[in-house]
């Protein structure tokens, strides 16, 4: 190496982990680093014993990571409840079906629960089999059962247990699950945005000021902010008591995540 020549210095600063530096300039994270690895690149001394500018040992970056989580309250509820029937036969099964949920219908309609939306999910009859002990093994239907599924959507979460109620006590004899969701999260996707990018500034002017450098402009910024999952709460009964039925209702969560490179600027004052 000759006395003109001139060198930067790739620094790694890991947060929890550690990793070796790829091309200059780069970090070579794998995905599970991802978000644990802060590059940046700043000018080193030469040979000569005089100090490089960004321009002449090309533009410095910092990388980071910056989160945001919002809480939203969910305004929607979803309860799947289904009526099971056996008879002897497939139309017996279908009639004692048909029969009970028209009595199930009415009863959640009638019930004035809040934004009530109510759609039919599945239906099916089959039959049941039993092996004959007569030393030919043959299989002979016994009866039939005739399942009819039905998702009830309110505007009110507190109303889910009168929503049970109202169903298993007209004669639905299932209940397969229950979602808590918000009808609306882009407020809340937005704002969790924007607490991730602040972050992510915050802690890169961190940086770059114990660096002895002002943090420049933002170079290339990824990211996005997902919509919340609708909260399962745990329900698979059957004959339902005639208790009032509690239920608890929590909170949603949407996270954001941004990647920044931002330049580092001239040299600080300070």
């Amino acid at each position: 190496m000759t006395m003109k020549s001139r060198r930067s210095l790739v620094l790694l600063v890991a947060v929890g982990a550690c990793a070796s530096p790829g091309a200059r300039g780069q970090s070579t994270p794998d995905s599970g680093q991802l978000g644990r690895m802060h590059t940046y690149e700043v000018p080193m001394t030469t040979t000569t014993g005089r100090a490089a500018t960004l321009q002449e040992a090309g533009p410095g970056w910092i990388q980071v990571m910056g989160r945001g989580a919002v809480s939203v309250a969910p305004d929607r509820a979803s309860v799947r409840v289904a009526l099971e029937s056996r008879a002897a036969t497939a139309a017996d099964a279908a009639d004692q079906n048909a029969e009970t949920m028209t009595r199930v219908l009415s009863a959640l309609r009638g019930a004035g629960l809040p934004g009530l939306e109510i759609e039919t999910t599945g239906y099916s009859i089959s039959p049941e089999y039993e092996t004959s002990n007569d030393g030919r093994r043959t299989r002979e239907i016994v009866a039939y059962t005739a399942v009819n599924n039905v998702e009830a959507t309110i505007s009110d979460v507190d109303e889910v247990g009168r929503l049970i109620d109202a169903a298993t006590s007209s004669g639905a004899n299932r209940v397969h699950s229950i979602s808590f969701f918000a009808a609306d999260t882009e407020a809340a996707r937005r704002q969790a945005l924007d607490m991730a990018v602040r972050s992510a500034r915050a802690e890169a002017e961190v940086i770059a000021n114990a660096l002895g450098y002002e943090l420049g402009a933002p170079l290339e910024v990824s990211g996005n902010a997902q919509r919340p999952i609708p909260r399962q709460a745990a329900a698979e009964m059957q004959l339902a008591s005639r208790a009032a039925t509690p239920i608890e209702v929590g909170d949603q969560t949407v996270d954001a995540e941004v990647s920044i490179r931002f330049a580092l600027g001239p040299e600080s004052d300070d």
